[in-house]
């Protein structure tokens, strides 16, 4: 299965400017009928806590634009989206489109960013959410859940076998980003795919540093700091003979 990291330098708080730009970026990769494109959290805005700006209208035009990539390159098409505001707060979600349009999947970010007062803002879901796709069954988290193991190892428990994780994570903490991520990977035998944003916000960096790995934690790929589209093809099936033969997860009492 081909996997599409589209690492956006996103515009703040600008959905056309940034609708266009992922549009752009798009035109200019190889992407395959069937793939799996994925976008950072909150994409078209950046991670702003203002809700009037981020929150999607009764129409849900984010999704929209996300649901015509999908058709447009016959692919599946993950990424980070407001729902419509409600009262004061809105949810901080993670949606993903099949090439006919119709919707996967829809994560609402567990573990809201308590130090930005995201938690405030952005009231927490309560579970995790998988989707299948190319046969392989996909669990998608947001940022700051990168944080929490045991959310990864309840999916797991539900059958997950890929983790696609979309961020908003800022330079400065960027070396816990690639770990964790792929500590995910090694401890739960599992594909993982990470999908940063880069460039800067009033009053943050980002390096980027999209990347993923495989069950081993071998490095798949790793961005640099600039935007960019890059793409891999994971190996499911070395995967799933990776766990057959490792009993890490036969063995862990916690998933028995």
């Amino acid at each position: 299965m081909q996997v599409v990291a589209c690492q956006l330098d996103i515009a703040w708080e600008d959905k056309p400017r940034n609708h266009q730009r992922v549009t752009e970026l798009l035109q200019a990769a190889h992407i395959e009928p069937g793939a799996l494109i994925v976008l950072p959290e909150m994409f078209d805005t950046g991670f702003s806590m203002r809700v009037a700006a981020t929150a999607q209208s009764s129409q849900r035009e984010s999704e929209g634009f996300l649901r015509g990539l999908a058709i447009k390159y016959r692919a599946a098409v993950l990424g980070g989206v407001v729902a419509p505001q409600v009262g004061e707060t809105a949810a901080n979600e993670a949606v993903v489109f099949a090439p006919d349009g119709s919707e996967l999947a829809r994560y609402r970010k567990m573990q809201p960013f308590s130090l930005s007062g995201e938690d405030q803002l952005y009231p927490a879901g309560e579970r995790h959410t998988l989707f299948e796709w190319q046969g392989v069954k996909i669990a998608p988290f947001i940022c700051y859940d990168l944080r929490f193991p045991e959310l990864f190892r309840t999916a797991i428990r539900d059958g997950a076998e890929m983790f696609a994780v979309i961020a908003c994570w800022p330079a400065v903490r960027s070396e816990h980003w690639v770990r964790l991520l792929q500590a995910r990977a090694i401890e739960n035998l599992a594909l993982v795919i990470g999908v940063n944003r880069c460039g800067s916000e009033p009053n943050l960096d980002f390096d980027g540093r999209s990347v993923a790995f495989d069950q081993l934690g071998k490095f798949l790929f790793e961005a640099d700091r600039r935007e960019q589209v890059l793409n891999c093809e994971l190996d499911v099936a070395a995967m799933r003979a990776w766990r057959d033969k490792f009993p890490a997860l036969r063995d862990s009492r916690i998933l028995k």
